[in-house]
């Protein structure tokens, strides 16, 4: 009686008798095969009895059934010992009567045969029958039988099922091509290149004897795996090279192959990855369409661990890369303020968020010798790490031209000539400082590209913006540019407030920005104290966007005298 049997995963050996005119394969229980995995569909593929041949279809399932490693598009004639695939299950069918040999394909008027090509289930093969050849030779068995090829095959399956690493499964998997194909004297795969897309050999297998000439590409035709890489198609040449279609003299080497295959590694987003290709030497022990089917199932089960192990070293190197921006993140918030500074009748407040995990925003506090305090804020041009580490530098060359520069303001010409050498061009910065003096209550502003700060009066609530008219452009553009101050008087209860762009350019879905007049609005009305007035700006900001991701880093820094 015809049957299903599993001969790879859960309940492997069960038997599922073939009784009725459709027979259904899903993880439902009404199924008439039920495969519980959560990755098989629920009513994944079909057998349908049509008189006494059997045909599958597969059901719009998620991740496709698979004939002999091909994927299933078309209602598709089964044949004695054919693997059916669905997800990580492997059924052997089998049929109550054996199939008849294949016929020898008809010669034309010269005694060629014609090319045979099959479309079927998505992936083209193309087998070139020899010129002339007994067909006796045509069916040699070499040795292994369908049985053996099928452990085989299955032995792979749980070698690629063991491992990610791509290059402990190679070498495993070309051992078992020359145990399925043991007339085999050369066995590669190549992937091509990730910049040239060239063909590059990642594995490879010879026989130890033979009369070949060793080389570490083999004779392998450019023309043929290219054609198997970029159509995804599977040759079979069962007779030596053909000069018309396959020419030799595109081989590494000129070598008379007697017959060869080659398979494209299809991973499961459908794309060749690479191929497999295989030759022997020896005239009597050529290669078959049954051989190409054998090839054809490994090759997609390797090429689905290919793709597999390439994820899963891509999600290596990014959980890497998080772990990396981390660390980046925390050394970084260490050239920030570790802490307010304390100055009698003042009060301070300070926000600093990337975009991303580390970013170029900057602000500092630093105590100068005449006891006056400098409270820096900058914007490096650019995001992530690069902005990261010119932000670095910025903090270590602003703390040095501060203390080293016969007034505040020098120091930010200075800190402009450094930064406009010509091995910073590409960097530019804008830049405010303020140097308050709590004895006078003023403070002096030097404003270099960047955004007005702002002062709100306490006794009205007033707010204005400081020192446009004097503002240089940022530092790093002009080497010419001298920078000059500009004084506010800070009254009780007075706040001034220093800002990124990461505020005012804050977008919302609609792409619609925060803009100054919204700034200015929300400090207008907010708070007295600095602390609440800043914290409800940055929520008005938050409201505005809806919490859309930021689209650049944010730094705010506040100064009120009580």
């Amino acid at each position: 009686m015809p049957r299903l049997e599993i001969v790879d995963g859960p309940d492997k050996g069960k038997t599922f008798p073939l009784e009725r005119e459709e027979t259904l394969i899903g993880r439902l229980a009404y199924c008439d095969v039920i495969l519980p995995q959560k990755n098989i569909s629920r009513q994944h593929a079909r057998l349908v009895r049509s008189g006494s041949d059997f045909f599958l279809e597969d059901m719009d399932s998620t991740n496709g059934t698979f004939l002999n490693g091909k994927r299933v598009r078309n209602r598709t004639k089964l044949r004695d010992h054919d693997l059916i695939r669905v997800y990580d299950v492997t059924l052997l069918f089998r049929d109550a009567v054996e199939p008849e040999p294949p016929a020898v394909q008809d010669r034309n008027s010269n005694g060629a045969a014609a090319g045979v090509h099959d479309t079927s289930g998505g992936m083209t093969t193309e087998t070139l029958q020899p010129s002339a050849a007994p067909l006796a030779d045509l069916r040699r068995n070499v040795g292994v039988n369908a049985y053996e090829k099928l452990r085989t095959v299955l032995e792979i399956n749980r070698t690629l099922g063991s491992s990610l690493n791509i290059d402990l499964v190679l070498p495993k998997i070309l051992d078992s091509l020359i145990t399925v194909f043991p007339q085999t004297d050369r066995a590669y795969i190549l992937f091509p290149n990730e910049e040239t897309g060239e063909l590059q050999v990642r594995g490879e297998k010879r026989k130890d004897e033979g009369t070949m000439i060793t080389s570490s590409l083999g004779p392998i035709s450019q023309t043929i795996a290219n054609r198997v890489l970029s159509r995804g198609e599977a040759i079979l040449n069962a007779d030596g090279l053909d000069d018309n279609q396959f020419p030799v003299s595109d081989s590494v080497l000129d070598f008379p192959i007697r017959s060869m295959m080659c398979a494209p590694l299809i991973g499961p987003m459908q794309k060749p990855l690479g191929i497999i290709y295989v030759d022997t030497n020896d005239p009597y022990e050529r290669f078959h369409e049954d051989d190409l089917e054998v090839l054809l199932s490994l090759a997609a089960t390797a090429g689905q661990a290919v793709e597999y192990a390439r994820t899963h070293e891509a999600q290596l190197r990014m959980d890497r890369r998080q772990r990396e921006l981390a660390t980046a993140k925390q050394v970084q918030l260490h050239f920030l303020p570790q802490s307010r500074p304390r100055v009698s009748g003042y009060r301070f407040f300070e926000f600093y968020n990337s975009a991303e995990e580390v970013g170029g925003d900057y602000y500092g506090y630093l105590t100068l010798p005449d006891g006056r305090l400098a409270v820096t804020l900058g914007d490096v041009s650019g995001k992530g790490i690069t902005a990261a580490l010119i932000m670095a530098r910025l903090c270590s060359e602003v703390r040095y031209r501060l203390v080293s520069a016969a007034t505040p303001w020098d120091a930010v010409n200075e800190l402009n000539l450094e930064l406009c050498r010509p091995e910073n061009e590409a960097w530019f910065v804008t830049f405010v400082l303020c140097v308050l003096d709590p004895q006078r209550h003023e403070a002096m502003l030097v404003n270099a590209g960047h955004m007005p700060p702002i002062h709100r009066r306490f006794v009205d609530g007033e707010v204005r913006e400081i020192g446009d008219e004097v503002a240089g452009p940022p530092l790093g553009c002009d080497a010419s540019v001298r920078y000059r101050p500009v004084c506010v008087q800070l009254d009780s209860g007075d706040a001034l407030l220093m800002y990124t762009d990461g505020i005012n350019e804050a977008m919302n879905p609609e792409r619609n920005v925060y803009g100054g007049k919204r700034v200015r609005q929300a400090l207008r009305s907010g708070p007295k104290p600095v602390d609440e007035l800043c914290q409800s700006l940055l929520a008005d900001v938050r409201k505005f966007t809806q919490n859309r991701p930021q689209n650049d880093d944010i730094c705010l820094v506040g100064i009120q005298r009580e």
